[in-house]
């Protein structure tokens, strides 16, 4: 009882809790994707730096990933786009800059800081590479 007792305490003061995969993760930061993401299914998180939490998820059937700061604000997402719903201008700028590379992914980022673009995960010469364009095909 003492020890239910103590980590409901630990929760509510906001100390780091542990998930499945071992990965220590801040309540707040818990919290803050849980209300982002509240249908989120098969969540693991990672931790990218001291201060950077990375949740992987998959929501309505799409693969994505979510960060977080320690203190539970959001910093970016990163949600799987079919290729065939990729903006077509996307797709064109891409093909014009990198002349025979195969597609193999498309994600759409959103960031808090307002800077929203697409990268593409793609294999050219033998080589997986990724780059970031915009929405109309400019690579950033």
């Amino acid at each position: 009882m003492k020890k239910i007792v103590m980590m409901a305490i630990l929760c509510m003061a906001g100390i780091v809790i542990v998930t499945a995969q071992k990965t220590q993760v801040p309540v707040a930061a818990e919290k803050a994707f849980r209300s982002k993401f509240p249908d989120a299914e098969n969540v693991k998180w990672e931790k990218e730096n001291k201060d950077e939490f990375e949740a992987t998820f998959s929501l309505n059937g799409k693969k994505g990933s979510a960060n977080f700061s320690a203190s539970g604000n959001w910093l970016e997402t990163e949600i799987a786009v079919p290729q065939s719903a990729a903006p077509q201008k996307l797709l064109e700028g891409f093909g014009k800059k990198f002349p025979g590379a195969k597609v193999n992914e498309v994600f759409q980022i959103s960031s808090a800081g307002g800077k929203d673009y697409f990268e593409i995960e793609y294999t050219l010469k033998g080589k997986k590479k990724e780059t970031r364009l915009s929405a109309i095909g400019t690579v950033i």
